[in-house]
C-alpha cells in the first residue's frame, strides 16, 4: 500500500505538526470549516479551528458524545461505534473514532454535502491512524 503524503519519513516528534498540516489541508481542499483530533478522554491533541473556538470545551463535549453513542450502539447490539453525524441548522459535525483511543471531529456548513465531508473525513482518519501508530 502506498504511503500517504503526510506519513512519509515522519518521526514521533514531528507527528503533531504533520497532523496539524493534514487538518489544515482538509480544510483547504474540502467544504470543511475546522477539524481536530481529541483523545476519547476529552483532551485536545491537535486542532485547526477558526479563531474563538474553545478547543478544550469542544474536546470534552465530543468525548461525551462519543461515550453516550458508544453505549447506545452497545445497548442496541449494533457492533462497534465507528462514526457520529450531528446536524444543526447552520452546520454539521462528523466524529470518527480513530484507534487507539482518538477521535477526529470535522465541522462543515449546513450547505456542504454530508457524503462528501464524510468521505473526506474518513480518508483523513485512515491517514491519521497511520501517523498515530508512529507514537505507539
Amino acid at each position: 500500500m502506498p504511503e500517504s503524503r503526510h506519513s512519509r519519513q515522519v518521526s514521533a516528534e514531528s507527528v503533531p505538526s504533520v497532523l496539524k498540516q493534514a487538518l489544515k489541508d482538509l480544510c483547504n481542499t474540502s467544504p470543511v470549516l475546522g477539524a481536530a483530533i481529541f483523545s476519547i478522554e476529552g483532551l485536545p491533541f491537535v486542532s485547526y479551528f477558526h479563531a474563538g473556538t474553545e478547543e478544550v470545551a469542544v474536546a470534552a463535549i465530543v468525548a461525551s458524545l462519543h461515550s453516550a453513542s458508544t453505549q447506545t450502539v452497545q445497548e442496541l447490539r449494533q457492533g462497534t461505534l465507528k462514526s457520529i453525524i450531528v446536524e444543526g441548522t447552520t452546520g454539521k459535525t462528523i466524529v470518527i473514532a480513530i484507534p487507539p483511543g482518538y477521535l477526529l471531529a470535522v465541522t462543515a456548513p449546513d450547505i456542504a454535502r454530508t457524503g462528501l465531508v464524510f468521505s473526506d473525513a474518513k480518508k483523513l482518519a485512515r491517514e491519521v491512524t497511520k501517523l498515530l501508530k508512529i507514537l505507539s
